[in-house]
Parts: C-alpha cells; structure tokens; sequence
C-alpha cells in the first residue's frame, strides 16, 4: 500500500474552509493566496504556519499588515456564545427596518483593519444593534453564528477529498461541472460497481476530471483505469489535487478518442488476418494427415513455414500501428520544446534591458518558480507513447466497466465505446440533459443492453439541530441524469 502522509507537507495540496468557503492551495514555503472576492473582503493569506501540522487542524489568523495575515494553530476552538446572556420572550414587535444597528458597514470595515478579532468585531455589532436583546436567546444564537461566518478570522485545512473538491466545484459553479452532484457521482460509481483491482474505462469531457479523480481513488494501485479524452489534452484538474502517489498514478493512463476507431480496426485486421493464416496451416496439416507422410522433416518444415508467415505478419502490423502513434506524439513534443525554447529566450534577453534591481528580482522569481517546480508533483507518469501503447492493450482485453460524463450528445460516444466493455458488465451514461440519454436508451435495446434505468435523483438538506430539526429553505435545482445497464450477448 502507499505511504499516506498525514501531515501537511510542502508541496501538496490543501482545501482550505473558512466558514462555508472551499478553496485549494498548493502549499510552497514563502507564497501568498488570494481569498476572498475583489474589493474590501479581498485578504491576502500565508500558510506556512500549517507546514507539520494534522490534516484537519484548525488555524486563527493573525493580522501583519493590512489586509495580510498569517496562521497560527489553536487547540480547541469553542463557539463563543458567551455574549448572548438573556433574551426577550418572543419577537412579536421586532421590525425589520433596517435601522437596528449603529454601525455603518464602512465603520465595520474599519474596526476589521484596525486589527480587532473576530470576536471583539462581533461584540461591537451587538452592542450597537438596538434589537439585540430584545430577541429570544435562540434568535442571539442564531444572529451570532450569522456574524461568525462572516467576520470570525477561524479556518480549517482539510486533506483534499473526492467529496470536499465536488462540493467546492459545485458551490462555484455548477454548470463547470455539468452540474455533476455529489450524489450523482456517488450513484455512477455504485452502478458501475468500481472496485480495486479492476479494469475501467472512462471518457470524460466538461466535468474538471472529477468522475477520474473518484474512480482512480476507489481502484488504488492493484486496478487499472483508462480515461478516453477528446481534444489536446485530457481532464484532470481534481485529479492533480487529490494528491495521489507515484504507485495510484501508475494505475491511470490516458488515449485519446480519436484512437479509438484504429484500435477497433487494427484489431480486426490482426484477428482476421490470424484466422486466415491458422486456416491455411489446418489446410496443410489434413493435406499431409490424408497422404499419411507425416514425418519429422515435413513436421519441421510446416512450424518453421507457418512460424515465419505469422511473423511477417505481426511484424507489419506492429510497424503500421506504432507509425500514426509516434508521429502524432513527435508532433506534440515538438511543439512543447518549441514553447519552452521561446520562454527560455524571452527570460534571457529580458534583463539586457532593465536595471539591476529588476534583475534581482527576476532572479528571486526564477529562484521561487525553480523550487515550486520541483515541489510540484509530475502530471504524466509515462510518455505519450507509453500511454497509448498501455490504455490499447488495456482496453483490447476488455474493461470490467464504462463510465461515460459529457456534455455533448452520448450515443455516438458510448456505441462506440462498448466494443471494449466485457460481457454482462455495467456501463453508466452522465449527462446534465434528459432528451439525449433518452435517445440512447432505446438505442441501447437494439444493441443487447438490459436492466437499463434511467433516473434523476432528488436532493435537499436537512438543518439537524435538536428540537429544530427541519429541511433546509434552499436546494439544488438539479444534479444531472444518468442512464446504467449490462451489455449481454444475443444469440446468433
């Protein structure tokens, strides 16, 4: 099993939670990160006070200069109610006018950059609101956890998570993601029945590699997984922080769709041309076999003829598979080598230019950009080559399940795809549109596929609170359609 490090170390990646805000770093010795949207809730924070301690561990930040902060680790953090001391009996005469409180929020902002806590600001605010004690303490309770998530300088960093980076994604922007739910991903592993020690495949398009990053983590080290990508290059933003190790990093390889249809005739020909072959040496061995002049010599010269016409063969058709591969990754190398060089030359004639403070500080830059590279971890265990050469070996044996998540219209994509999946093993279709899995669904009859559903699941919160448990006010409008089945066999 690899070796998981339950300290936050330099170089790996961190959700960072401030009250309900979800937010992923990379953690390098020195840097600075952005919170916040632009304007006067924008801060500058520095997190190299979480270097060595658990995943998990709370932090408090500490004002160095405006709007800049450090963290400090705390122990325990309680929830500090002890400003709600007694209440009003109800909130029949309480009116929402808007002129409750004192202080106007350019003079909150000011108490913020003055350097006072999250707790004297939360007091200031009580103490100027002319309603405050008049609420029953339940309306104090609930006020002050309001002000809390607002103003409280209290976070959490958390080890990065299949269920942190879909929820952070979600709460952003649902439509990045094809509006993929946490529960939907949840239901497609389940129905695709991903386990370690198994081979899958999935192609994936417009969803930031979540569905990858969810099935690589469920597979481990003893499986494989095949992600078909279309276009340059595949997806796999939460795969590249969900910080996997070198031995679950071998497990996943990468092809691109358009390889696929070669796959598929290669293959052909190399069965057809192998059944052609075996049926001209049954032809010669009756032929022998009638004549009855069999014998060692005839033997020899029939394994060495049919040994050297397999050969020939295979030989050729290694050649004409590994040309359109090298030439297409040549291609792509080529290109980043000439990108590289155009930086290298841009970076070198730069500083002829400039002054020597300037020089320095490109030094210092190229200096922290050389040790974040290294820190970084690499994105493609193997070369192009390697991959494809991999993934079509892989996927020539056939797969123990298909998982297809797109945006564009399914059925062209997922046909195509079943050649490789076993028979009598699931396959799941995500889509954030119904009309489209519908047509595949009565596509998928004609073809062999059986058990076939086509659901949407329905999801809402629930505030669980003692004598006040209830569903929350706001819900998700909707978290995608998926469509799963089995491919069997018809008779012939």
């Amino acid at each position: 099993m690899p070796e998981v490090k339950n300290e936050i170390y330099e170089g790996c990646t961190v959700v960072v939670q401030k009250g309900a805000h979800l937010k992923t770093c990379r953690i390098v010795l020195g840097r600075n990160y952005i919170f916040g949207k632009r304007g006067d809730s924008q801060f500058t924070l520095n997190l190299d006070g979480a270097i060595g301690c658990l995943f998990g561990s709370q932090f408090r930040m500490e004002l160095i200069k405006k709007k800049v902060f450090s963290i400090h680790k705390i122990e325990d953090h309680t929830a500090a109610l002890d400003i709600v001391k007694e209440g009003g009996v109800d909130n029949r005469d309480l009116k929402d006018d808007g002129l409750s409180q004192k202080l106007t929020p350019e003079q909150i902002i000011e108490l913020k950059h003055k350097g006072l806590s999250g707790k004297e600001v939360i007091q200031k605010i009580t103490e100027n609101s002319t309603t405050f004690k008049e609420k029953t303490v339940y309306s104090q309770e609930k006020y002050i956890n309001k002000k809390k998530k607002k103003y409280e300088e209290i976070l959490t960093i958390h080890r990065p998570s299949v269920r942190l980076l879909s929820n952070m994604f979600y709460t952003l922007d649902p439509i990045k993601i094809a509006n993929l739910r946490l529960d939907s991903l949840s239901q497609i592993l389940s129905h695709c029945n991903v386990q370690p020690g198994g081979r899958f495949a999935v192609f994936e398009s417009g969803t930031q590699g979540l569905v990858t990053a969810a099935m690589l983590h469920r597979v481990g080290n003893t499986g494989h997984l095949v992600q078909i990508y279309h276009g340059t290059q595949p997806q796999r933003n939460a795969v590249d922080q969900m910080n996997f190790t070198q031995e679950e990093m071998e497990s996943l390889s990468f092809i691109n769709f358009t390889k696929i249809t070669t796959i598929k005739q290669q293959t052909g020909n190399n069965t057809n041309e192998l059944k052609h072959i075996s049926g001209n040496v049954t032809k010669l061995i009756k032929k022998v076999e009638a004549e009855d002049i069999v014998n060692t010599s005839t033997e020899e010269i029939i394994d060495t003829s049919t040994e050297d016409i397999i050969n020939s063969n295979t030989e050729e058709i290694i050649n004409t598979n590994t040309k359109d591969v090298v030439n297409t990754r040549t291609e792509d190398i080529v290109n980043t080598n000439t990108e590289d060089i155009e930086i290298m030359m841009t970076s070198t004639t730069q500083p002829e230019t400039d002054s020597k403070g300037d020089v320095e500080k490109i030094q210092e830059t190229k200096r922290q950009e050389s040790s974040s590279s290294s820190l970084r971890p690499r994105k493609f265990v193997r070369s192009l080559v390697e991959d494809v050469k991999l993934s079509s070996s892989v996927l020539d044996s056939g797969v123990d399940g298909l998982v297809v998540a797109c945006r564009q219209h399914p059925t062209a994509i997922t046909t195509e795809l079943l050649h490789f999946l076993k028979p009598g093993f699931p396959f799941v279709v995500f889509s954030p549109f119904k009309e489209p899995l519908m047509e595949l669904y009565n596509q998928m009859k004609s073809v062999g596929g059986t058990n076939l559903r086509l659901s949407e699941t329905w999801l809402r919160h629930y505030q669980v609170i003692p004598q006040r448990t209830h569903p929350e006010i706001n819900m998700s409008g909707g978290g995608g359609y998926i469509l799963y089945g089995t491919i069997v066999l018809k008779e012939a």
